[in-house]
């Protein structure tokens, strides 16, 4: 994506932006309860809100609580837990069940104790296990969740350096349709920001709507997002230049 492209694809008056958060908006940590929006971030996620009449959400595998404490005092619209759970622009929510991952929460505790360099991350409906800190466990951690998923009938969705245990039925695409089907989403253009496995879900079902997808990451990575950005810094700038672009068009005589 060549810097200011966003503003001609998808202007904020017309469109619905859809945000994932870590990777994409903020650099992914070591421990996620690290991730905090700096004031620049909160900032410019506001004036884009204000420019797009409230259609911008954020799309996450983190639990919605988890997002607003991250985005502080900040609250948009939301898709968290990989679609388990929304927050409509109404602040009505669609919440996750509270049952589903009980078989699997003890014998995946029992695995992440095990092996040193794991981390557990229990997000209510979806179980996430972590190993930037042991990388070459990674084939044990998949191995053993997708044996897991066999017995239980989850899914397993792999991530960077994390792989978790969720309901089949949800994915990021499936919480998008859900916002874009409310107002002030509805009848937009949806543009979609992702960096991961996780997002492809979402760029799949964005590209069905004639939309704009967008991933954070290196070239050459197979996706189905038809515009690439490299990384944070340049997610954050190329939406820095979309509201630059807004405020140009707005002083022209």
């Amino acid at each position: 994506m060549q810097p200011g492209e966003l503003t001609k694809l998808a202007p904020l008056s017309g469109s619905a932006y859809f945000l994932d958060v870590d990777g994409t908006l903020l650099e992914i940590k070591p421990r996620p309860e690290d991730v905090v929006a700096d004031a620049d971030l909160r900032a410019l996620l506001t004036d884009l809100a204000c420019a797009a009449s409230g259609a911008l959400g954020l799309v996450s595998g983190r639990a919605i609580d988890d997002l607003d404490r991250i985005f502080a005092p900040l609250m948009f619209p939301a898709v968290g837990q990989h679609g388990a759970e929304i927050r409509f622009p109404d602040q009505s929510r669609r919440l996750p069940s509270r049952t589903a991952m009980d078989p699997v929460r003890q014998p995946l505790a029992d695995f992440a104790a095990a092996n040193p360099g794991l981390s557990l991350e229990d997000k209510g409906a979806a179980l996430t296990v972590h190993f930037r800190q042991a990388p070459e466990r990674a084939g044990e951690v998949l191995e053993f969740l997708a044996k897991l998923a066999r017995e239980s009938g989850l899914a397993v969705q792999q991530g960077k350096m994390v792989a978790e245990l969720k309901e089949a039925h949800h994915d990021k695409g499936r919480g998008i349709a859900a916002l874009l089907a409310t107002t002030p989403f509805a009848g937009r253009k949806p543009v979609f920001i992702g960096d991961d496995l996780t997002d492809e879900s979402g760029f799949h079902f964005v590209n069905g709507q004639g939309g704009i997808s967008v991933r954070a990451g290196a070239a050459g990575d197979a996706t189905h997002a038809r515009y690439l950005l490299r990384d944070p810094r340049e997610v954050r700038g190329e939406l820095h230049r979309l509201l630059a672009g807004l405020k140009r068009k707005e002083l022209r005589p």
